[in-house]
């Protein structure tokens, strides 16, 4: 199958190859990977969308099913991607981006790598430390889907679940309050 994506940004033939899955939550929420905070991974303590490294003869396509799975025991199949953007950072890493209908909860997944995992709004995105080019990835697809409006952090060291909804765009209202929960 060959993939058609979208240019975000200059594109050249040198450097790491990765790919990565753009997973939402039922509320439209968008996940991210809180990257280990150690010497030996790039962007160690900031934001990303999961997802990895290119093997060799892999395409970017089986490489993101593949990542997906390694890094939060979700499977998809080849059909539930569609491509939707590719972007090169600064140190030449190409990242292609692929999307989904598909829609996942917390509990659905099991974090087999990074330090945890968020769903996030824009809002929280602008507040926070996340990839350059996940950045460019993200506000292209948001151009393309606005209405984002909830955050829920997830931290599986130490047995701590955070959780806070954020009710700037959605009022409390009879039956509708904001809330936040801890518990650990």
């Amino acid at each position: 199958m060959n993939d058609i994506f979208h240019q975000i940004g200059d594109w050249h033939n040198v450097g790491v190859e990765a790919a990565c899955v753009i997973l939402r939550d039922t509320q439209d929420r968008y996940l991210l990977q809180l990257r280990d905070s150690n010497s030996a991974t790039f962007g160690s303590g900031q934001w990303g969308i999961f997802g990895g490294r290119l093997e060799q003869g892999e395409t970017p396509r089986c490489a993101a099913l593949r990542e997906i799975h390694e890094e939060i025991g979700v499977t998809l199949k080849n059909s539930d991607i569609a491509a939707f953007a590719k972007c090169q950072s600064a140190h030449g890493t190409r990242l292609y981006a692929f999307t989904t209908p598909r829609r996942i909860a917390p509990i659905d997944i099991t974090l087999g790598e990074g330090a945890g995992f968020a769903f996030l709004t824009r809002d929280q995105l602008n507040s926070m430390p996340v990839l350059p080019t996940v950045v460019a990835i993200l506000h292209h697809f948001f151009e393309i889907n606005p209405d984002l409006r909830c955050f829920s952090l997830v931290f599986p060291n130490g047995m701590l679940f955070l959780e806070r909804i954020i009710c700037r765009y959605l009022p409390p209202t009879k039956g509708r309050t904001c809330a936040l929960s801890l518990a650990a």
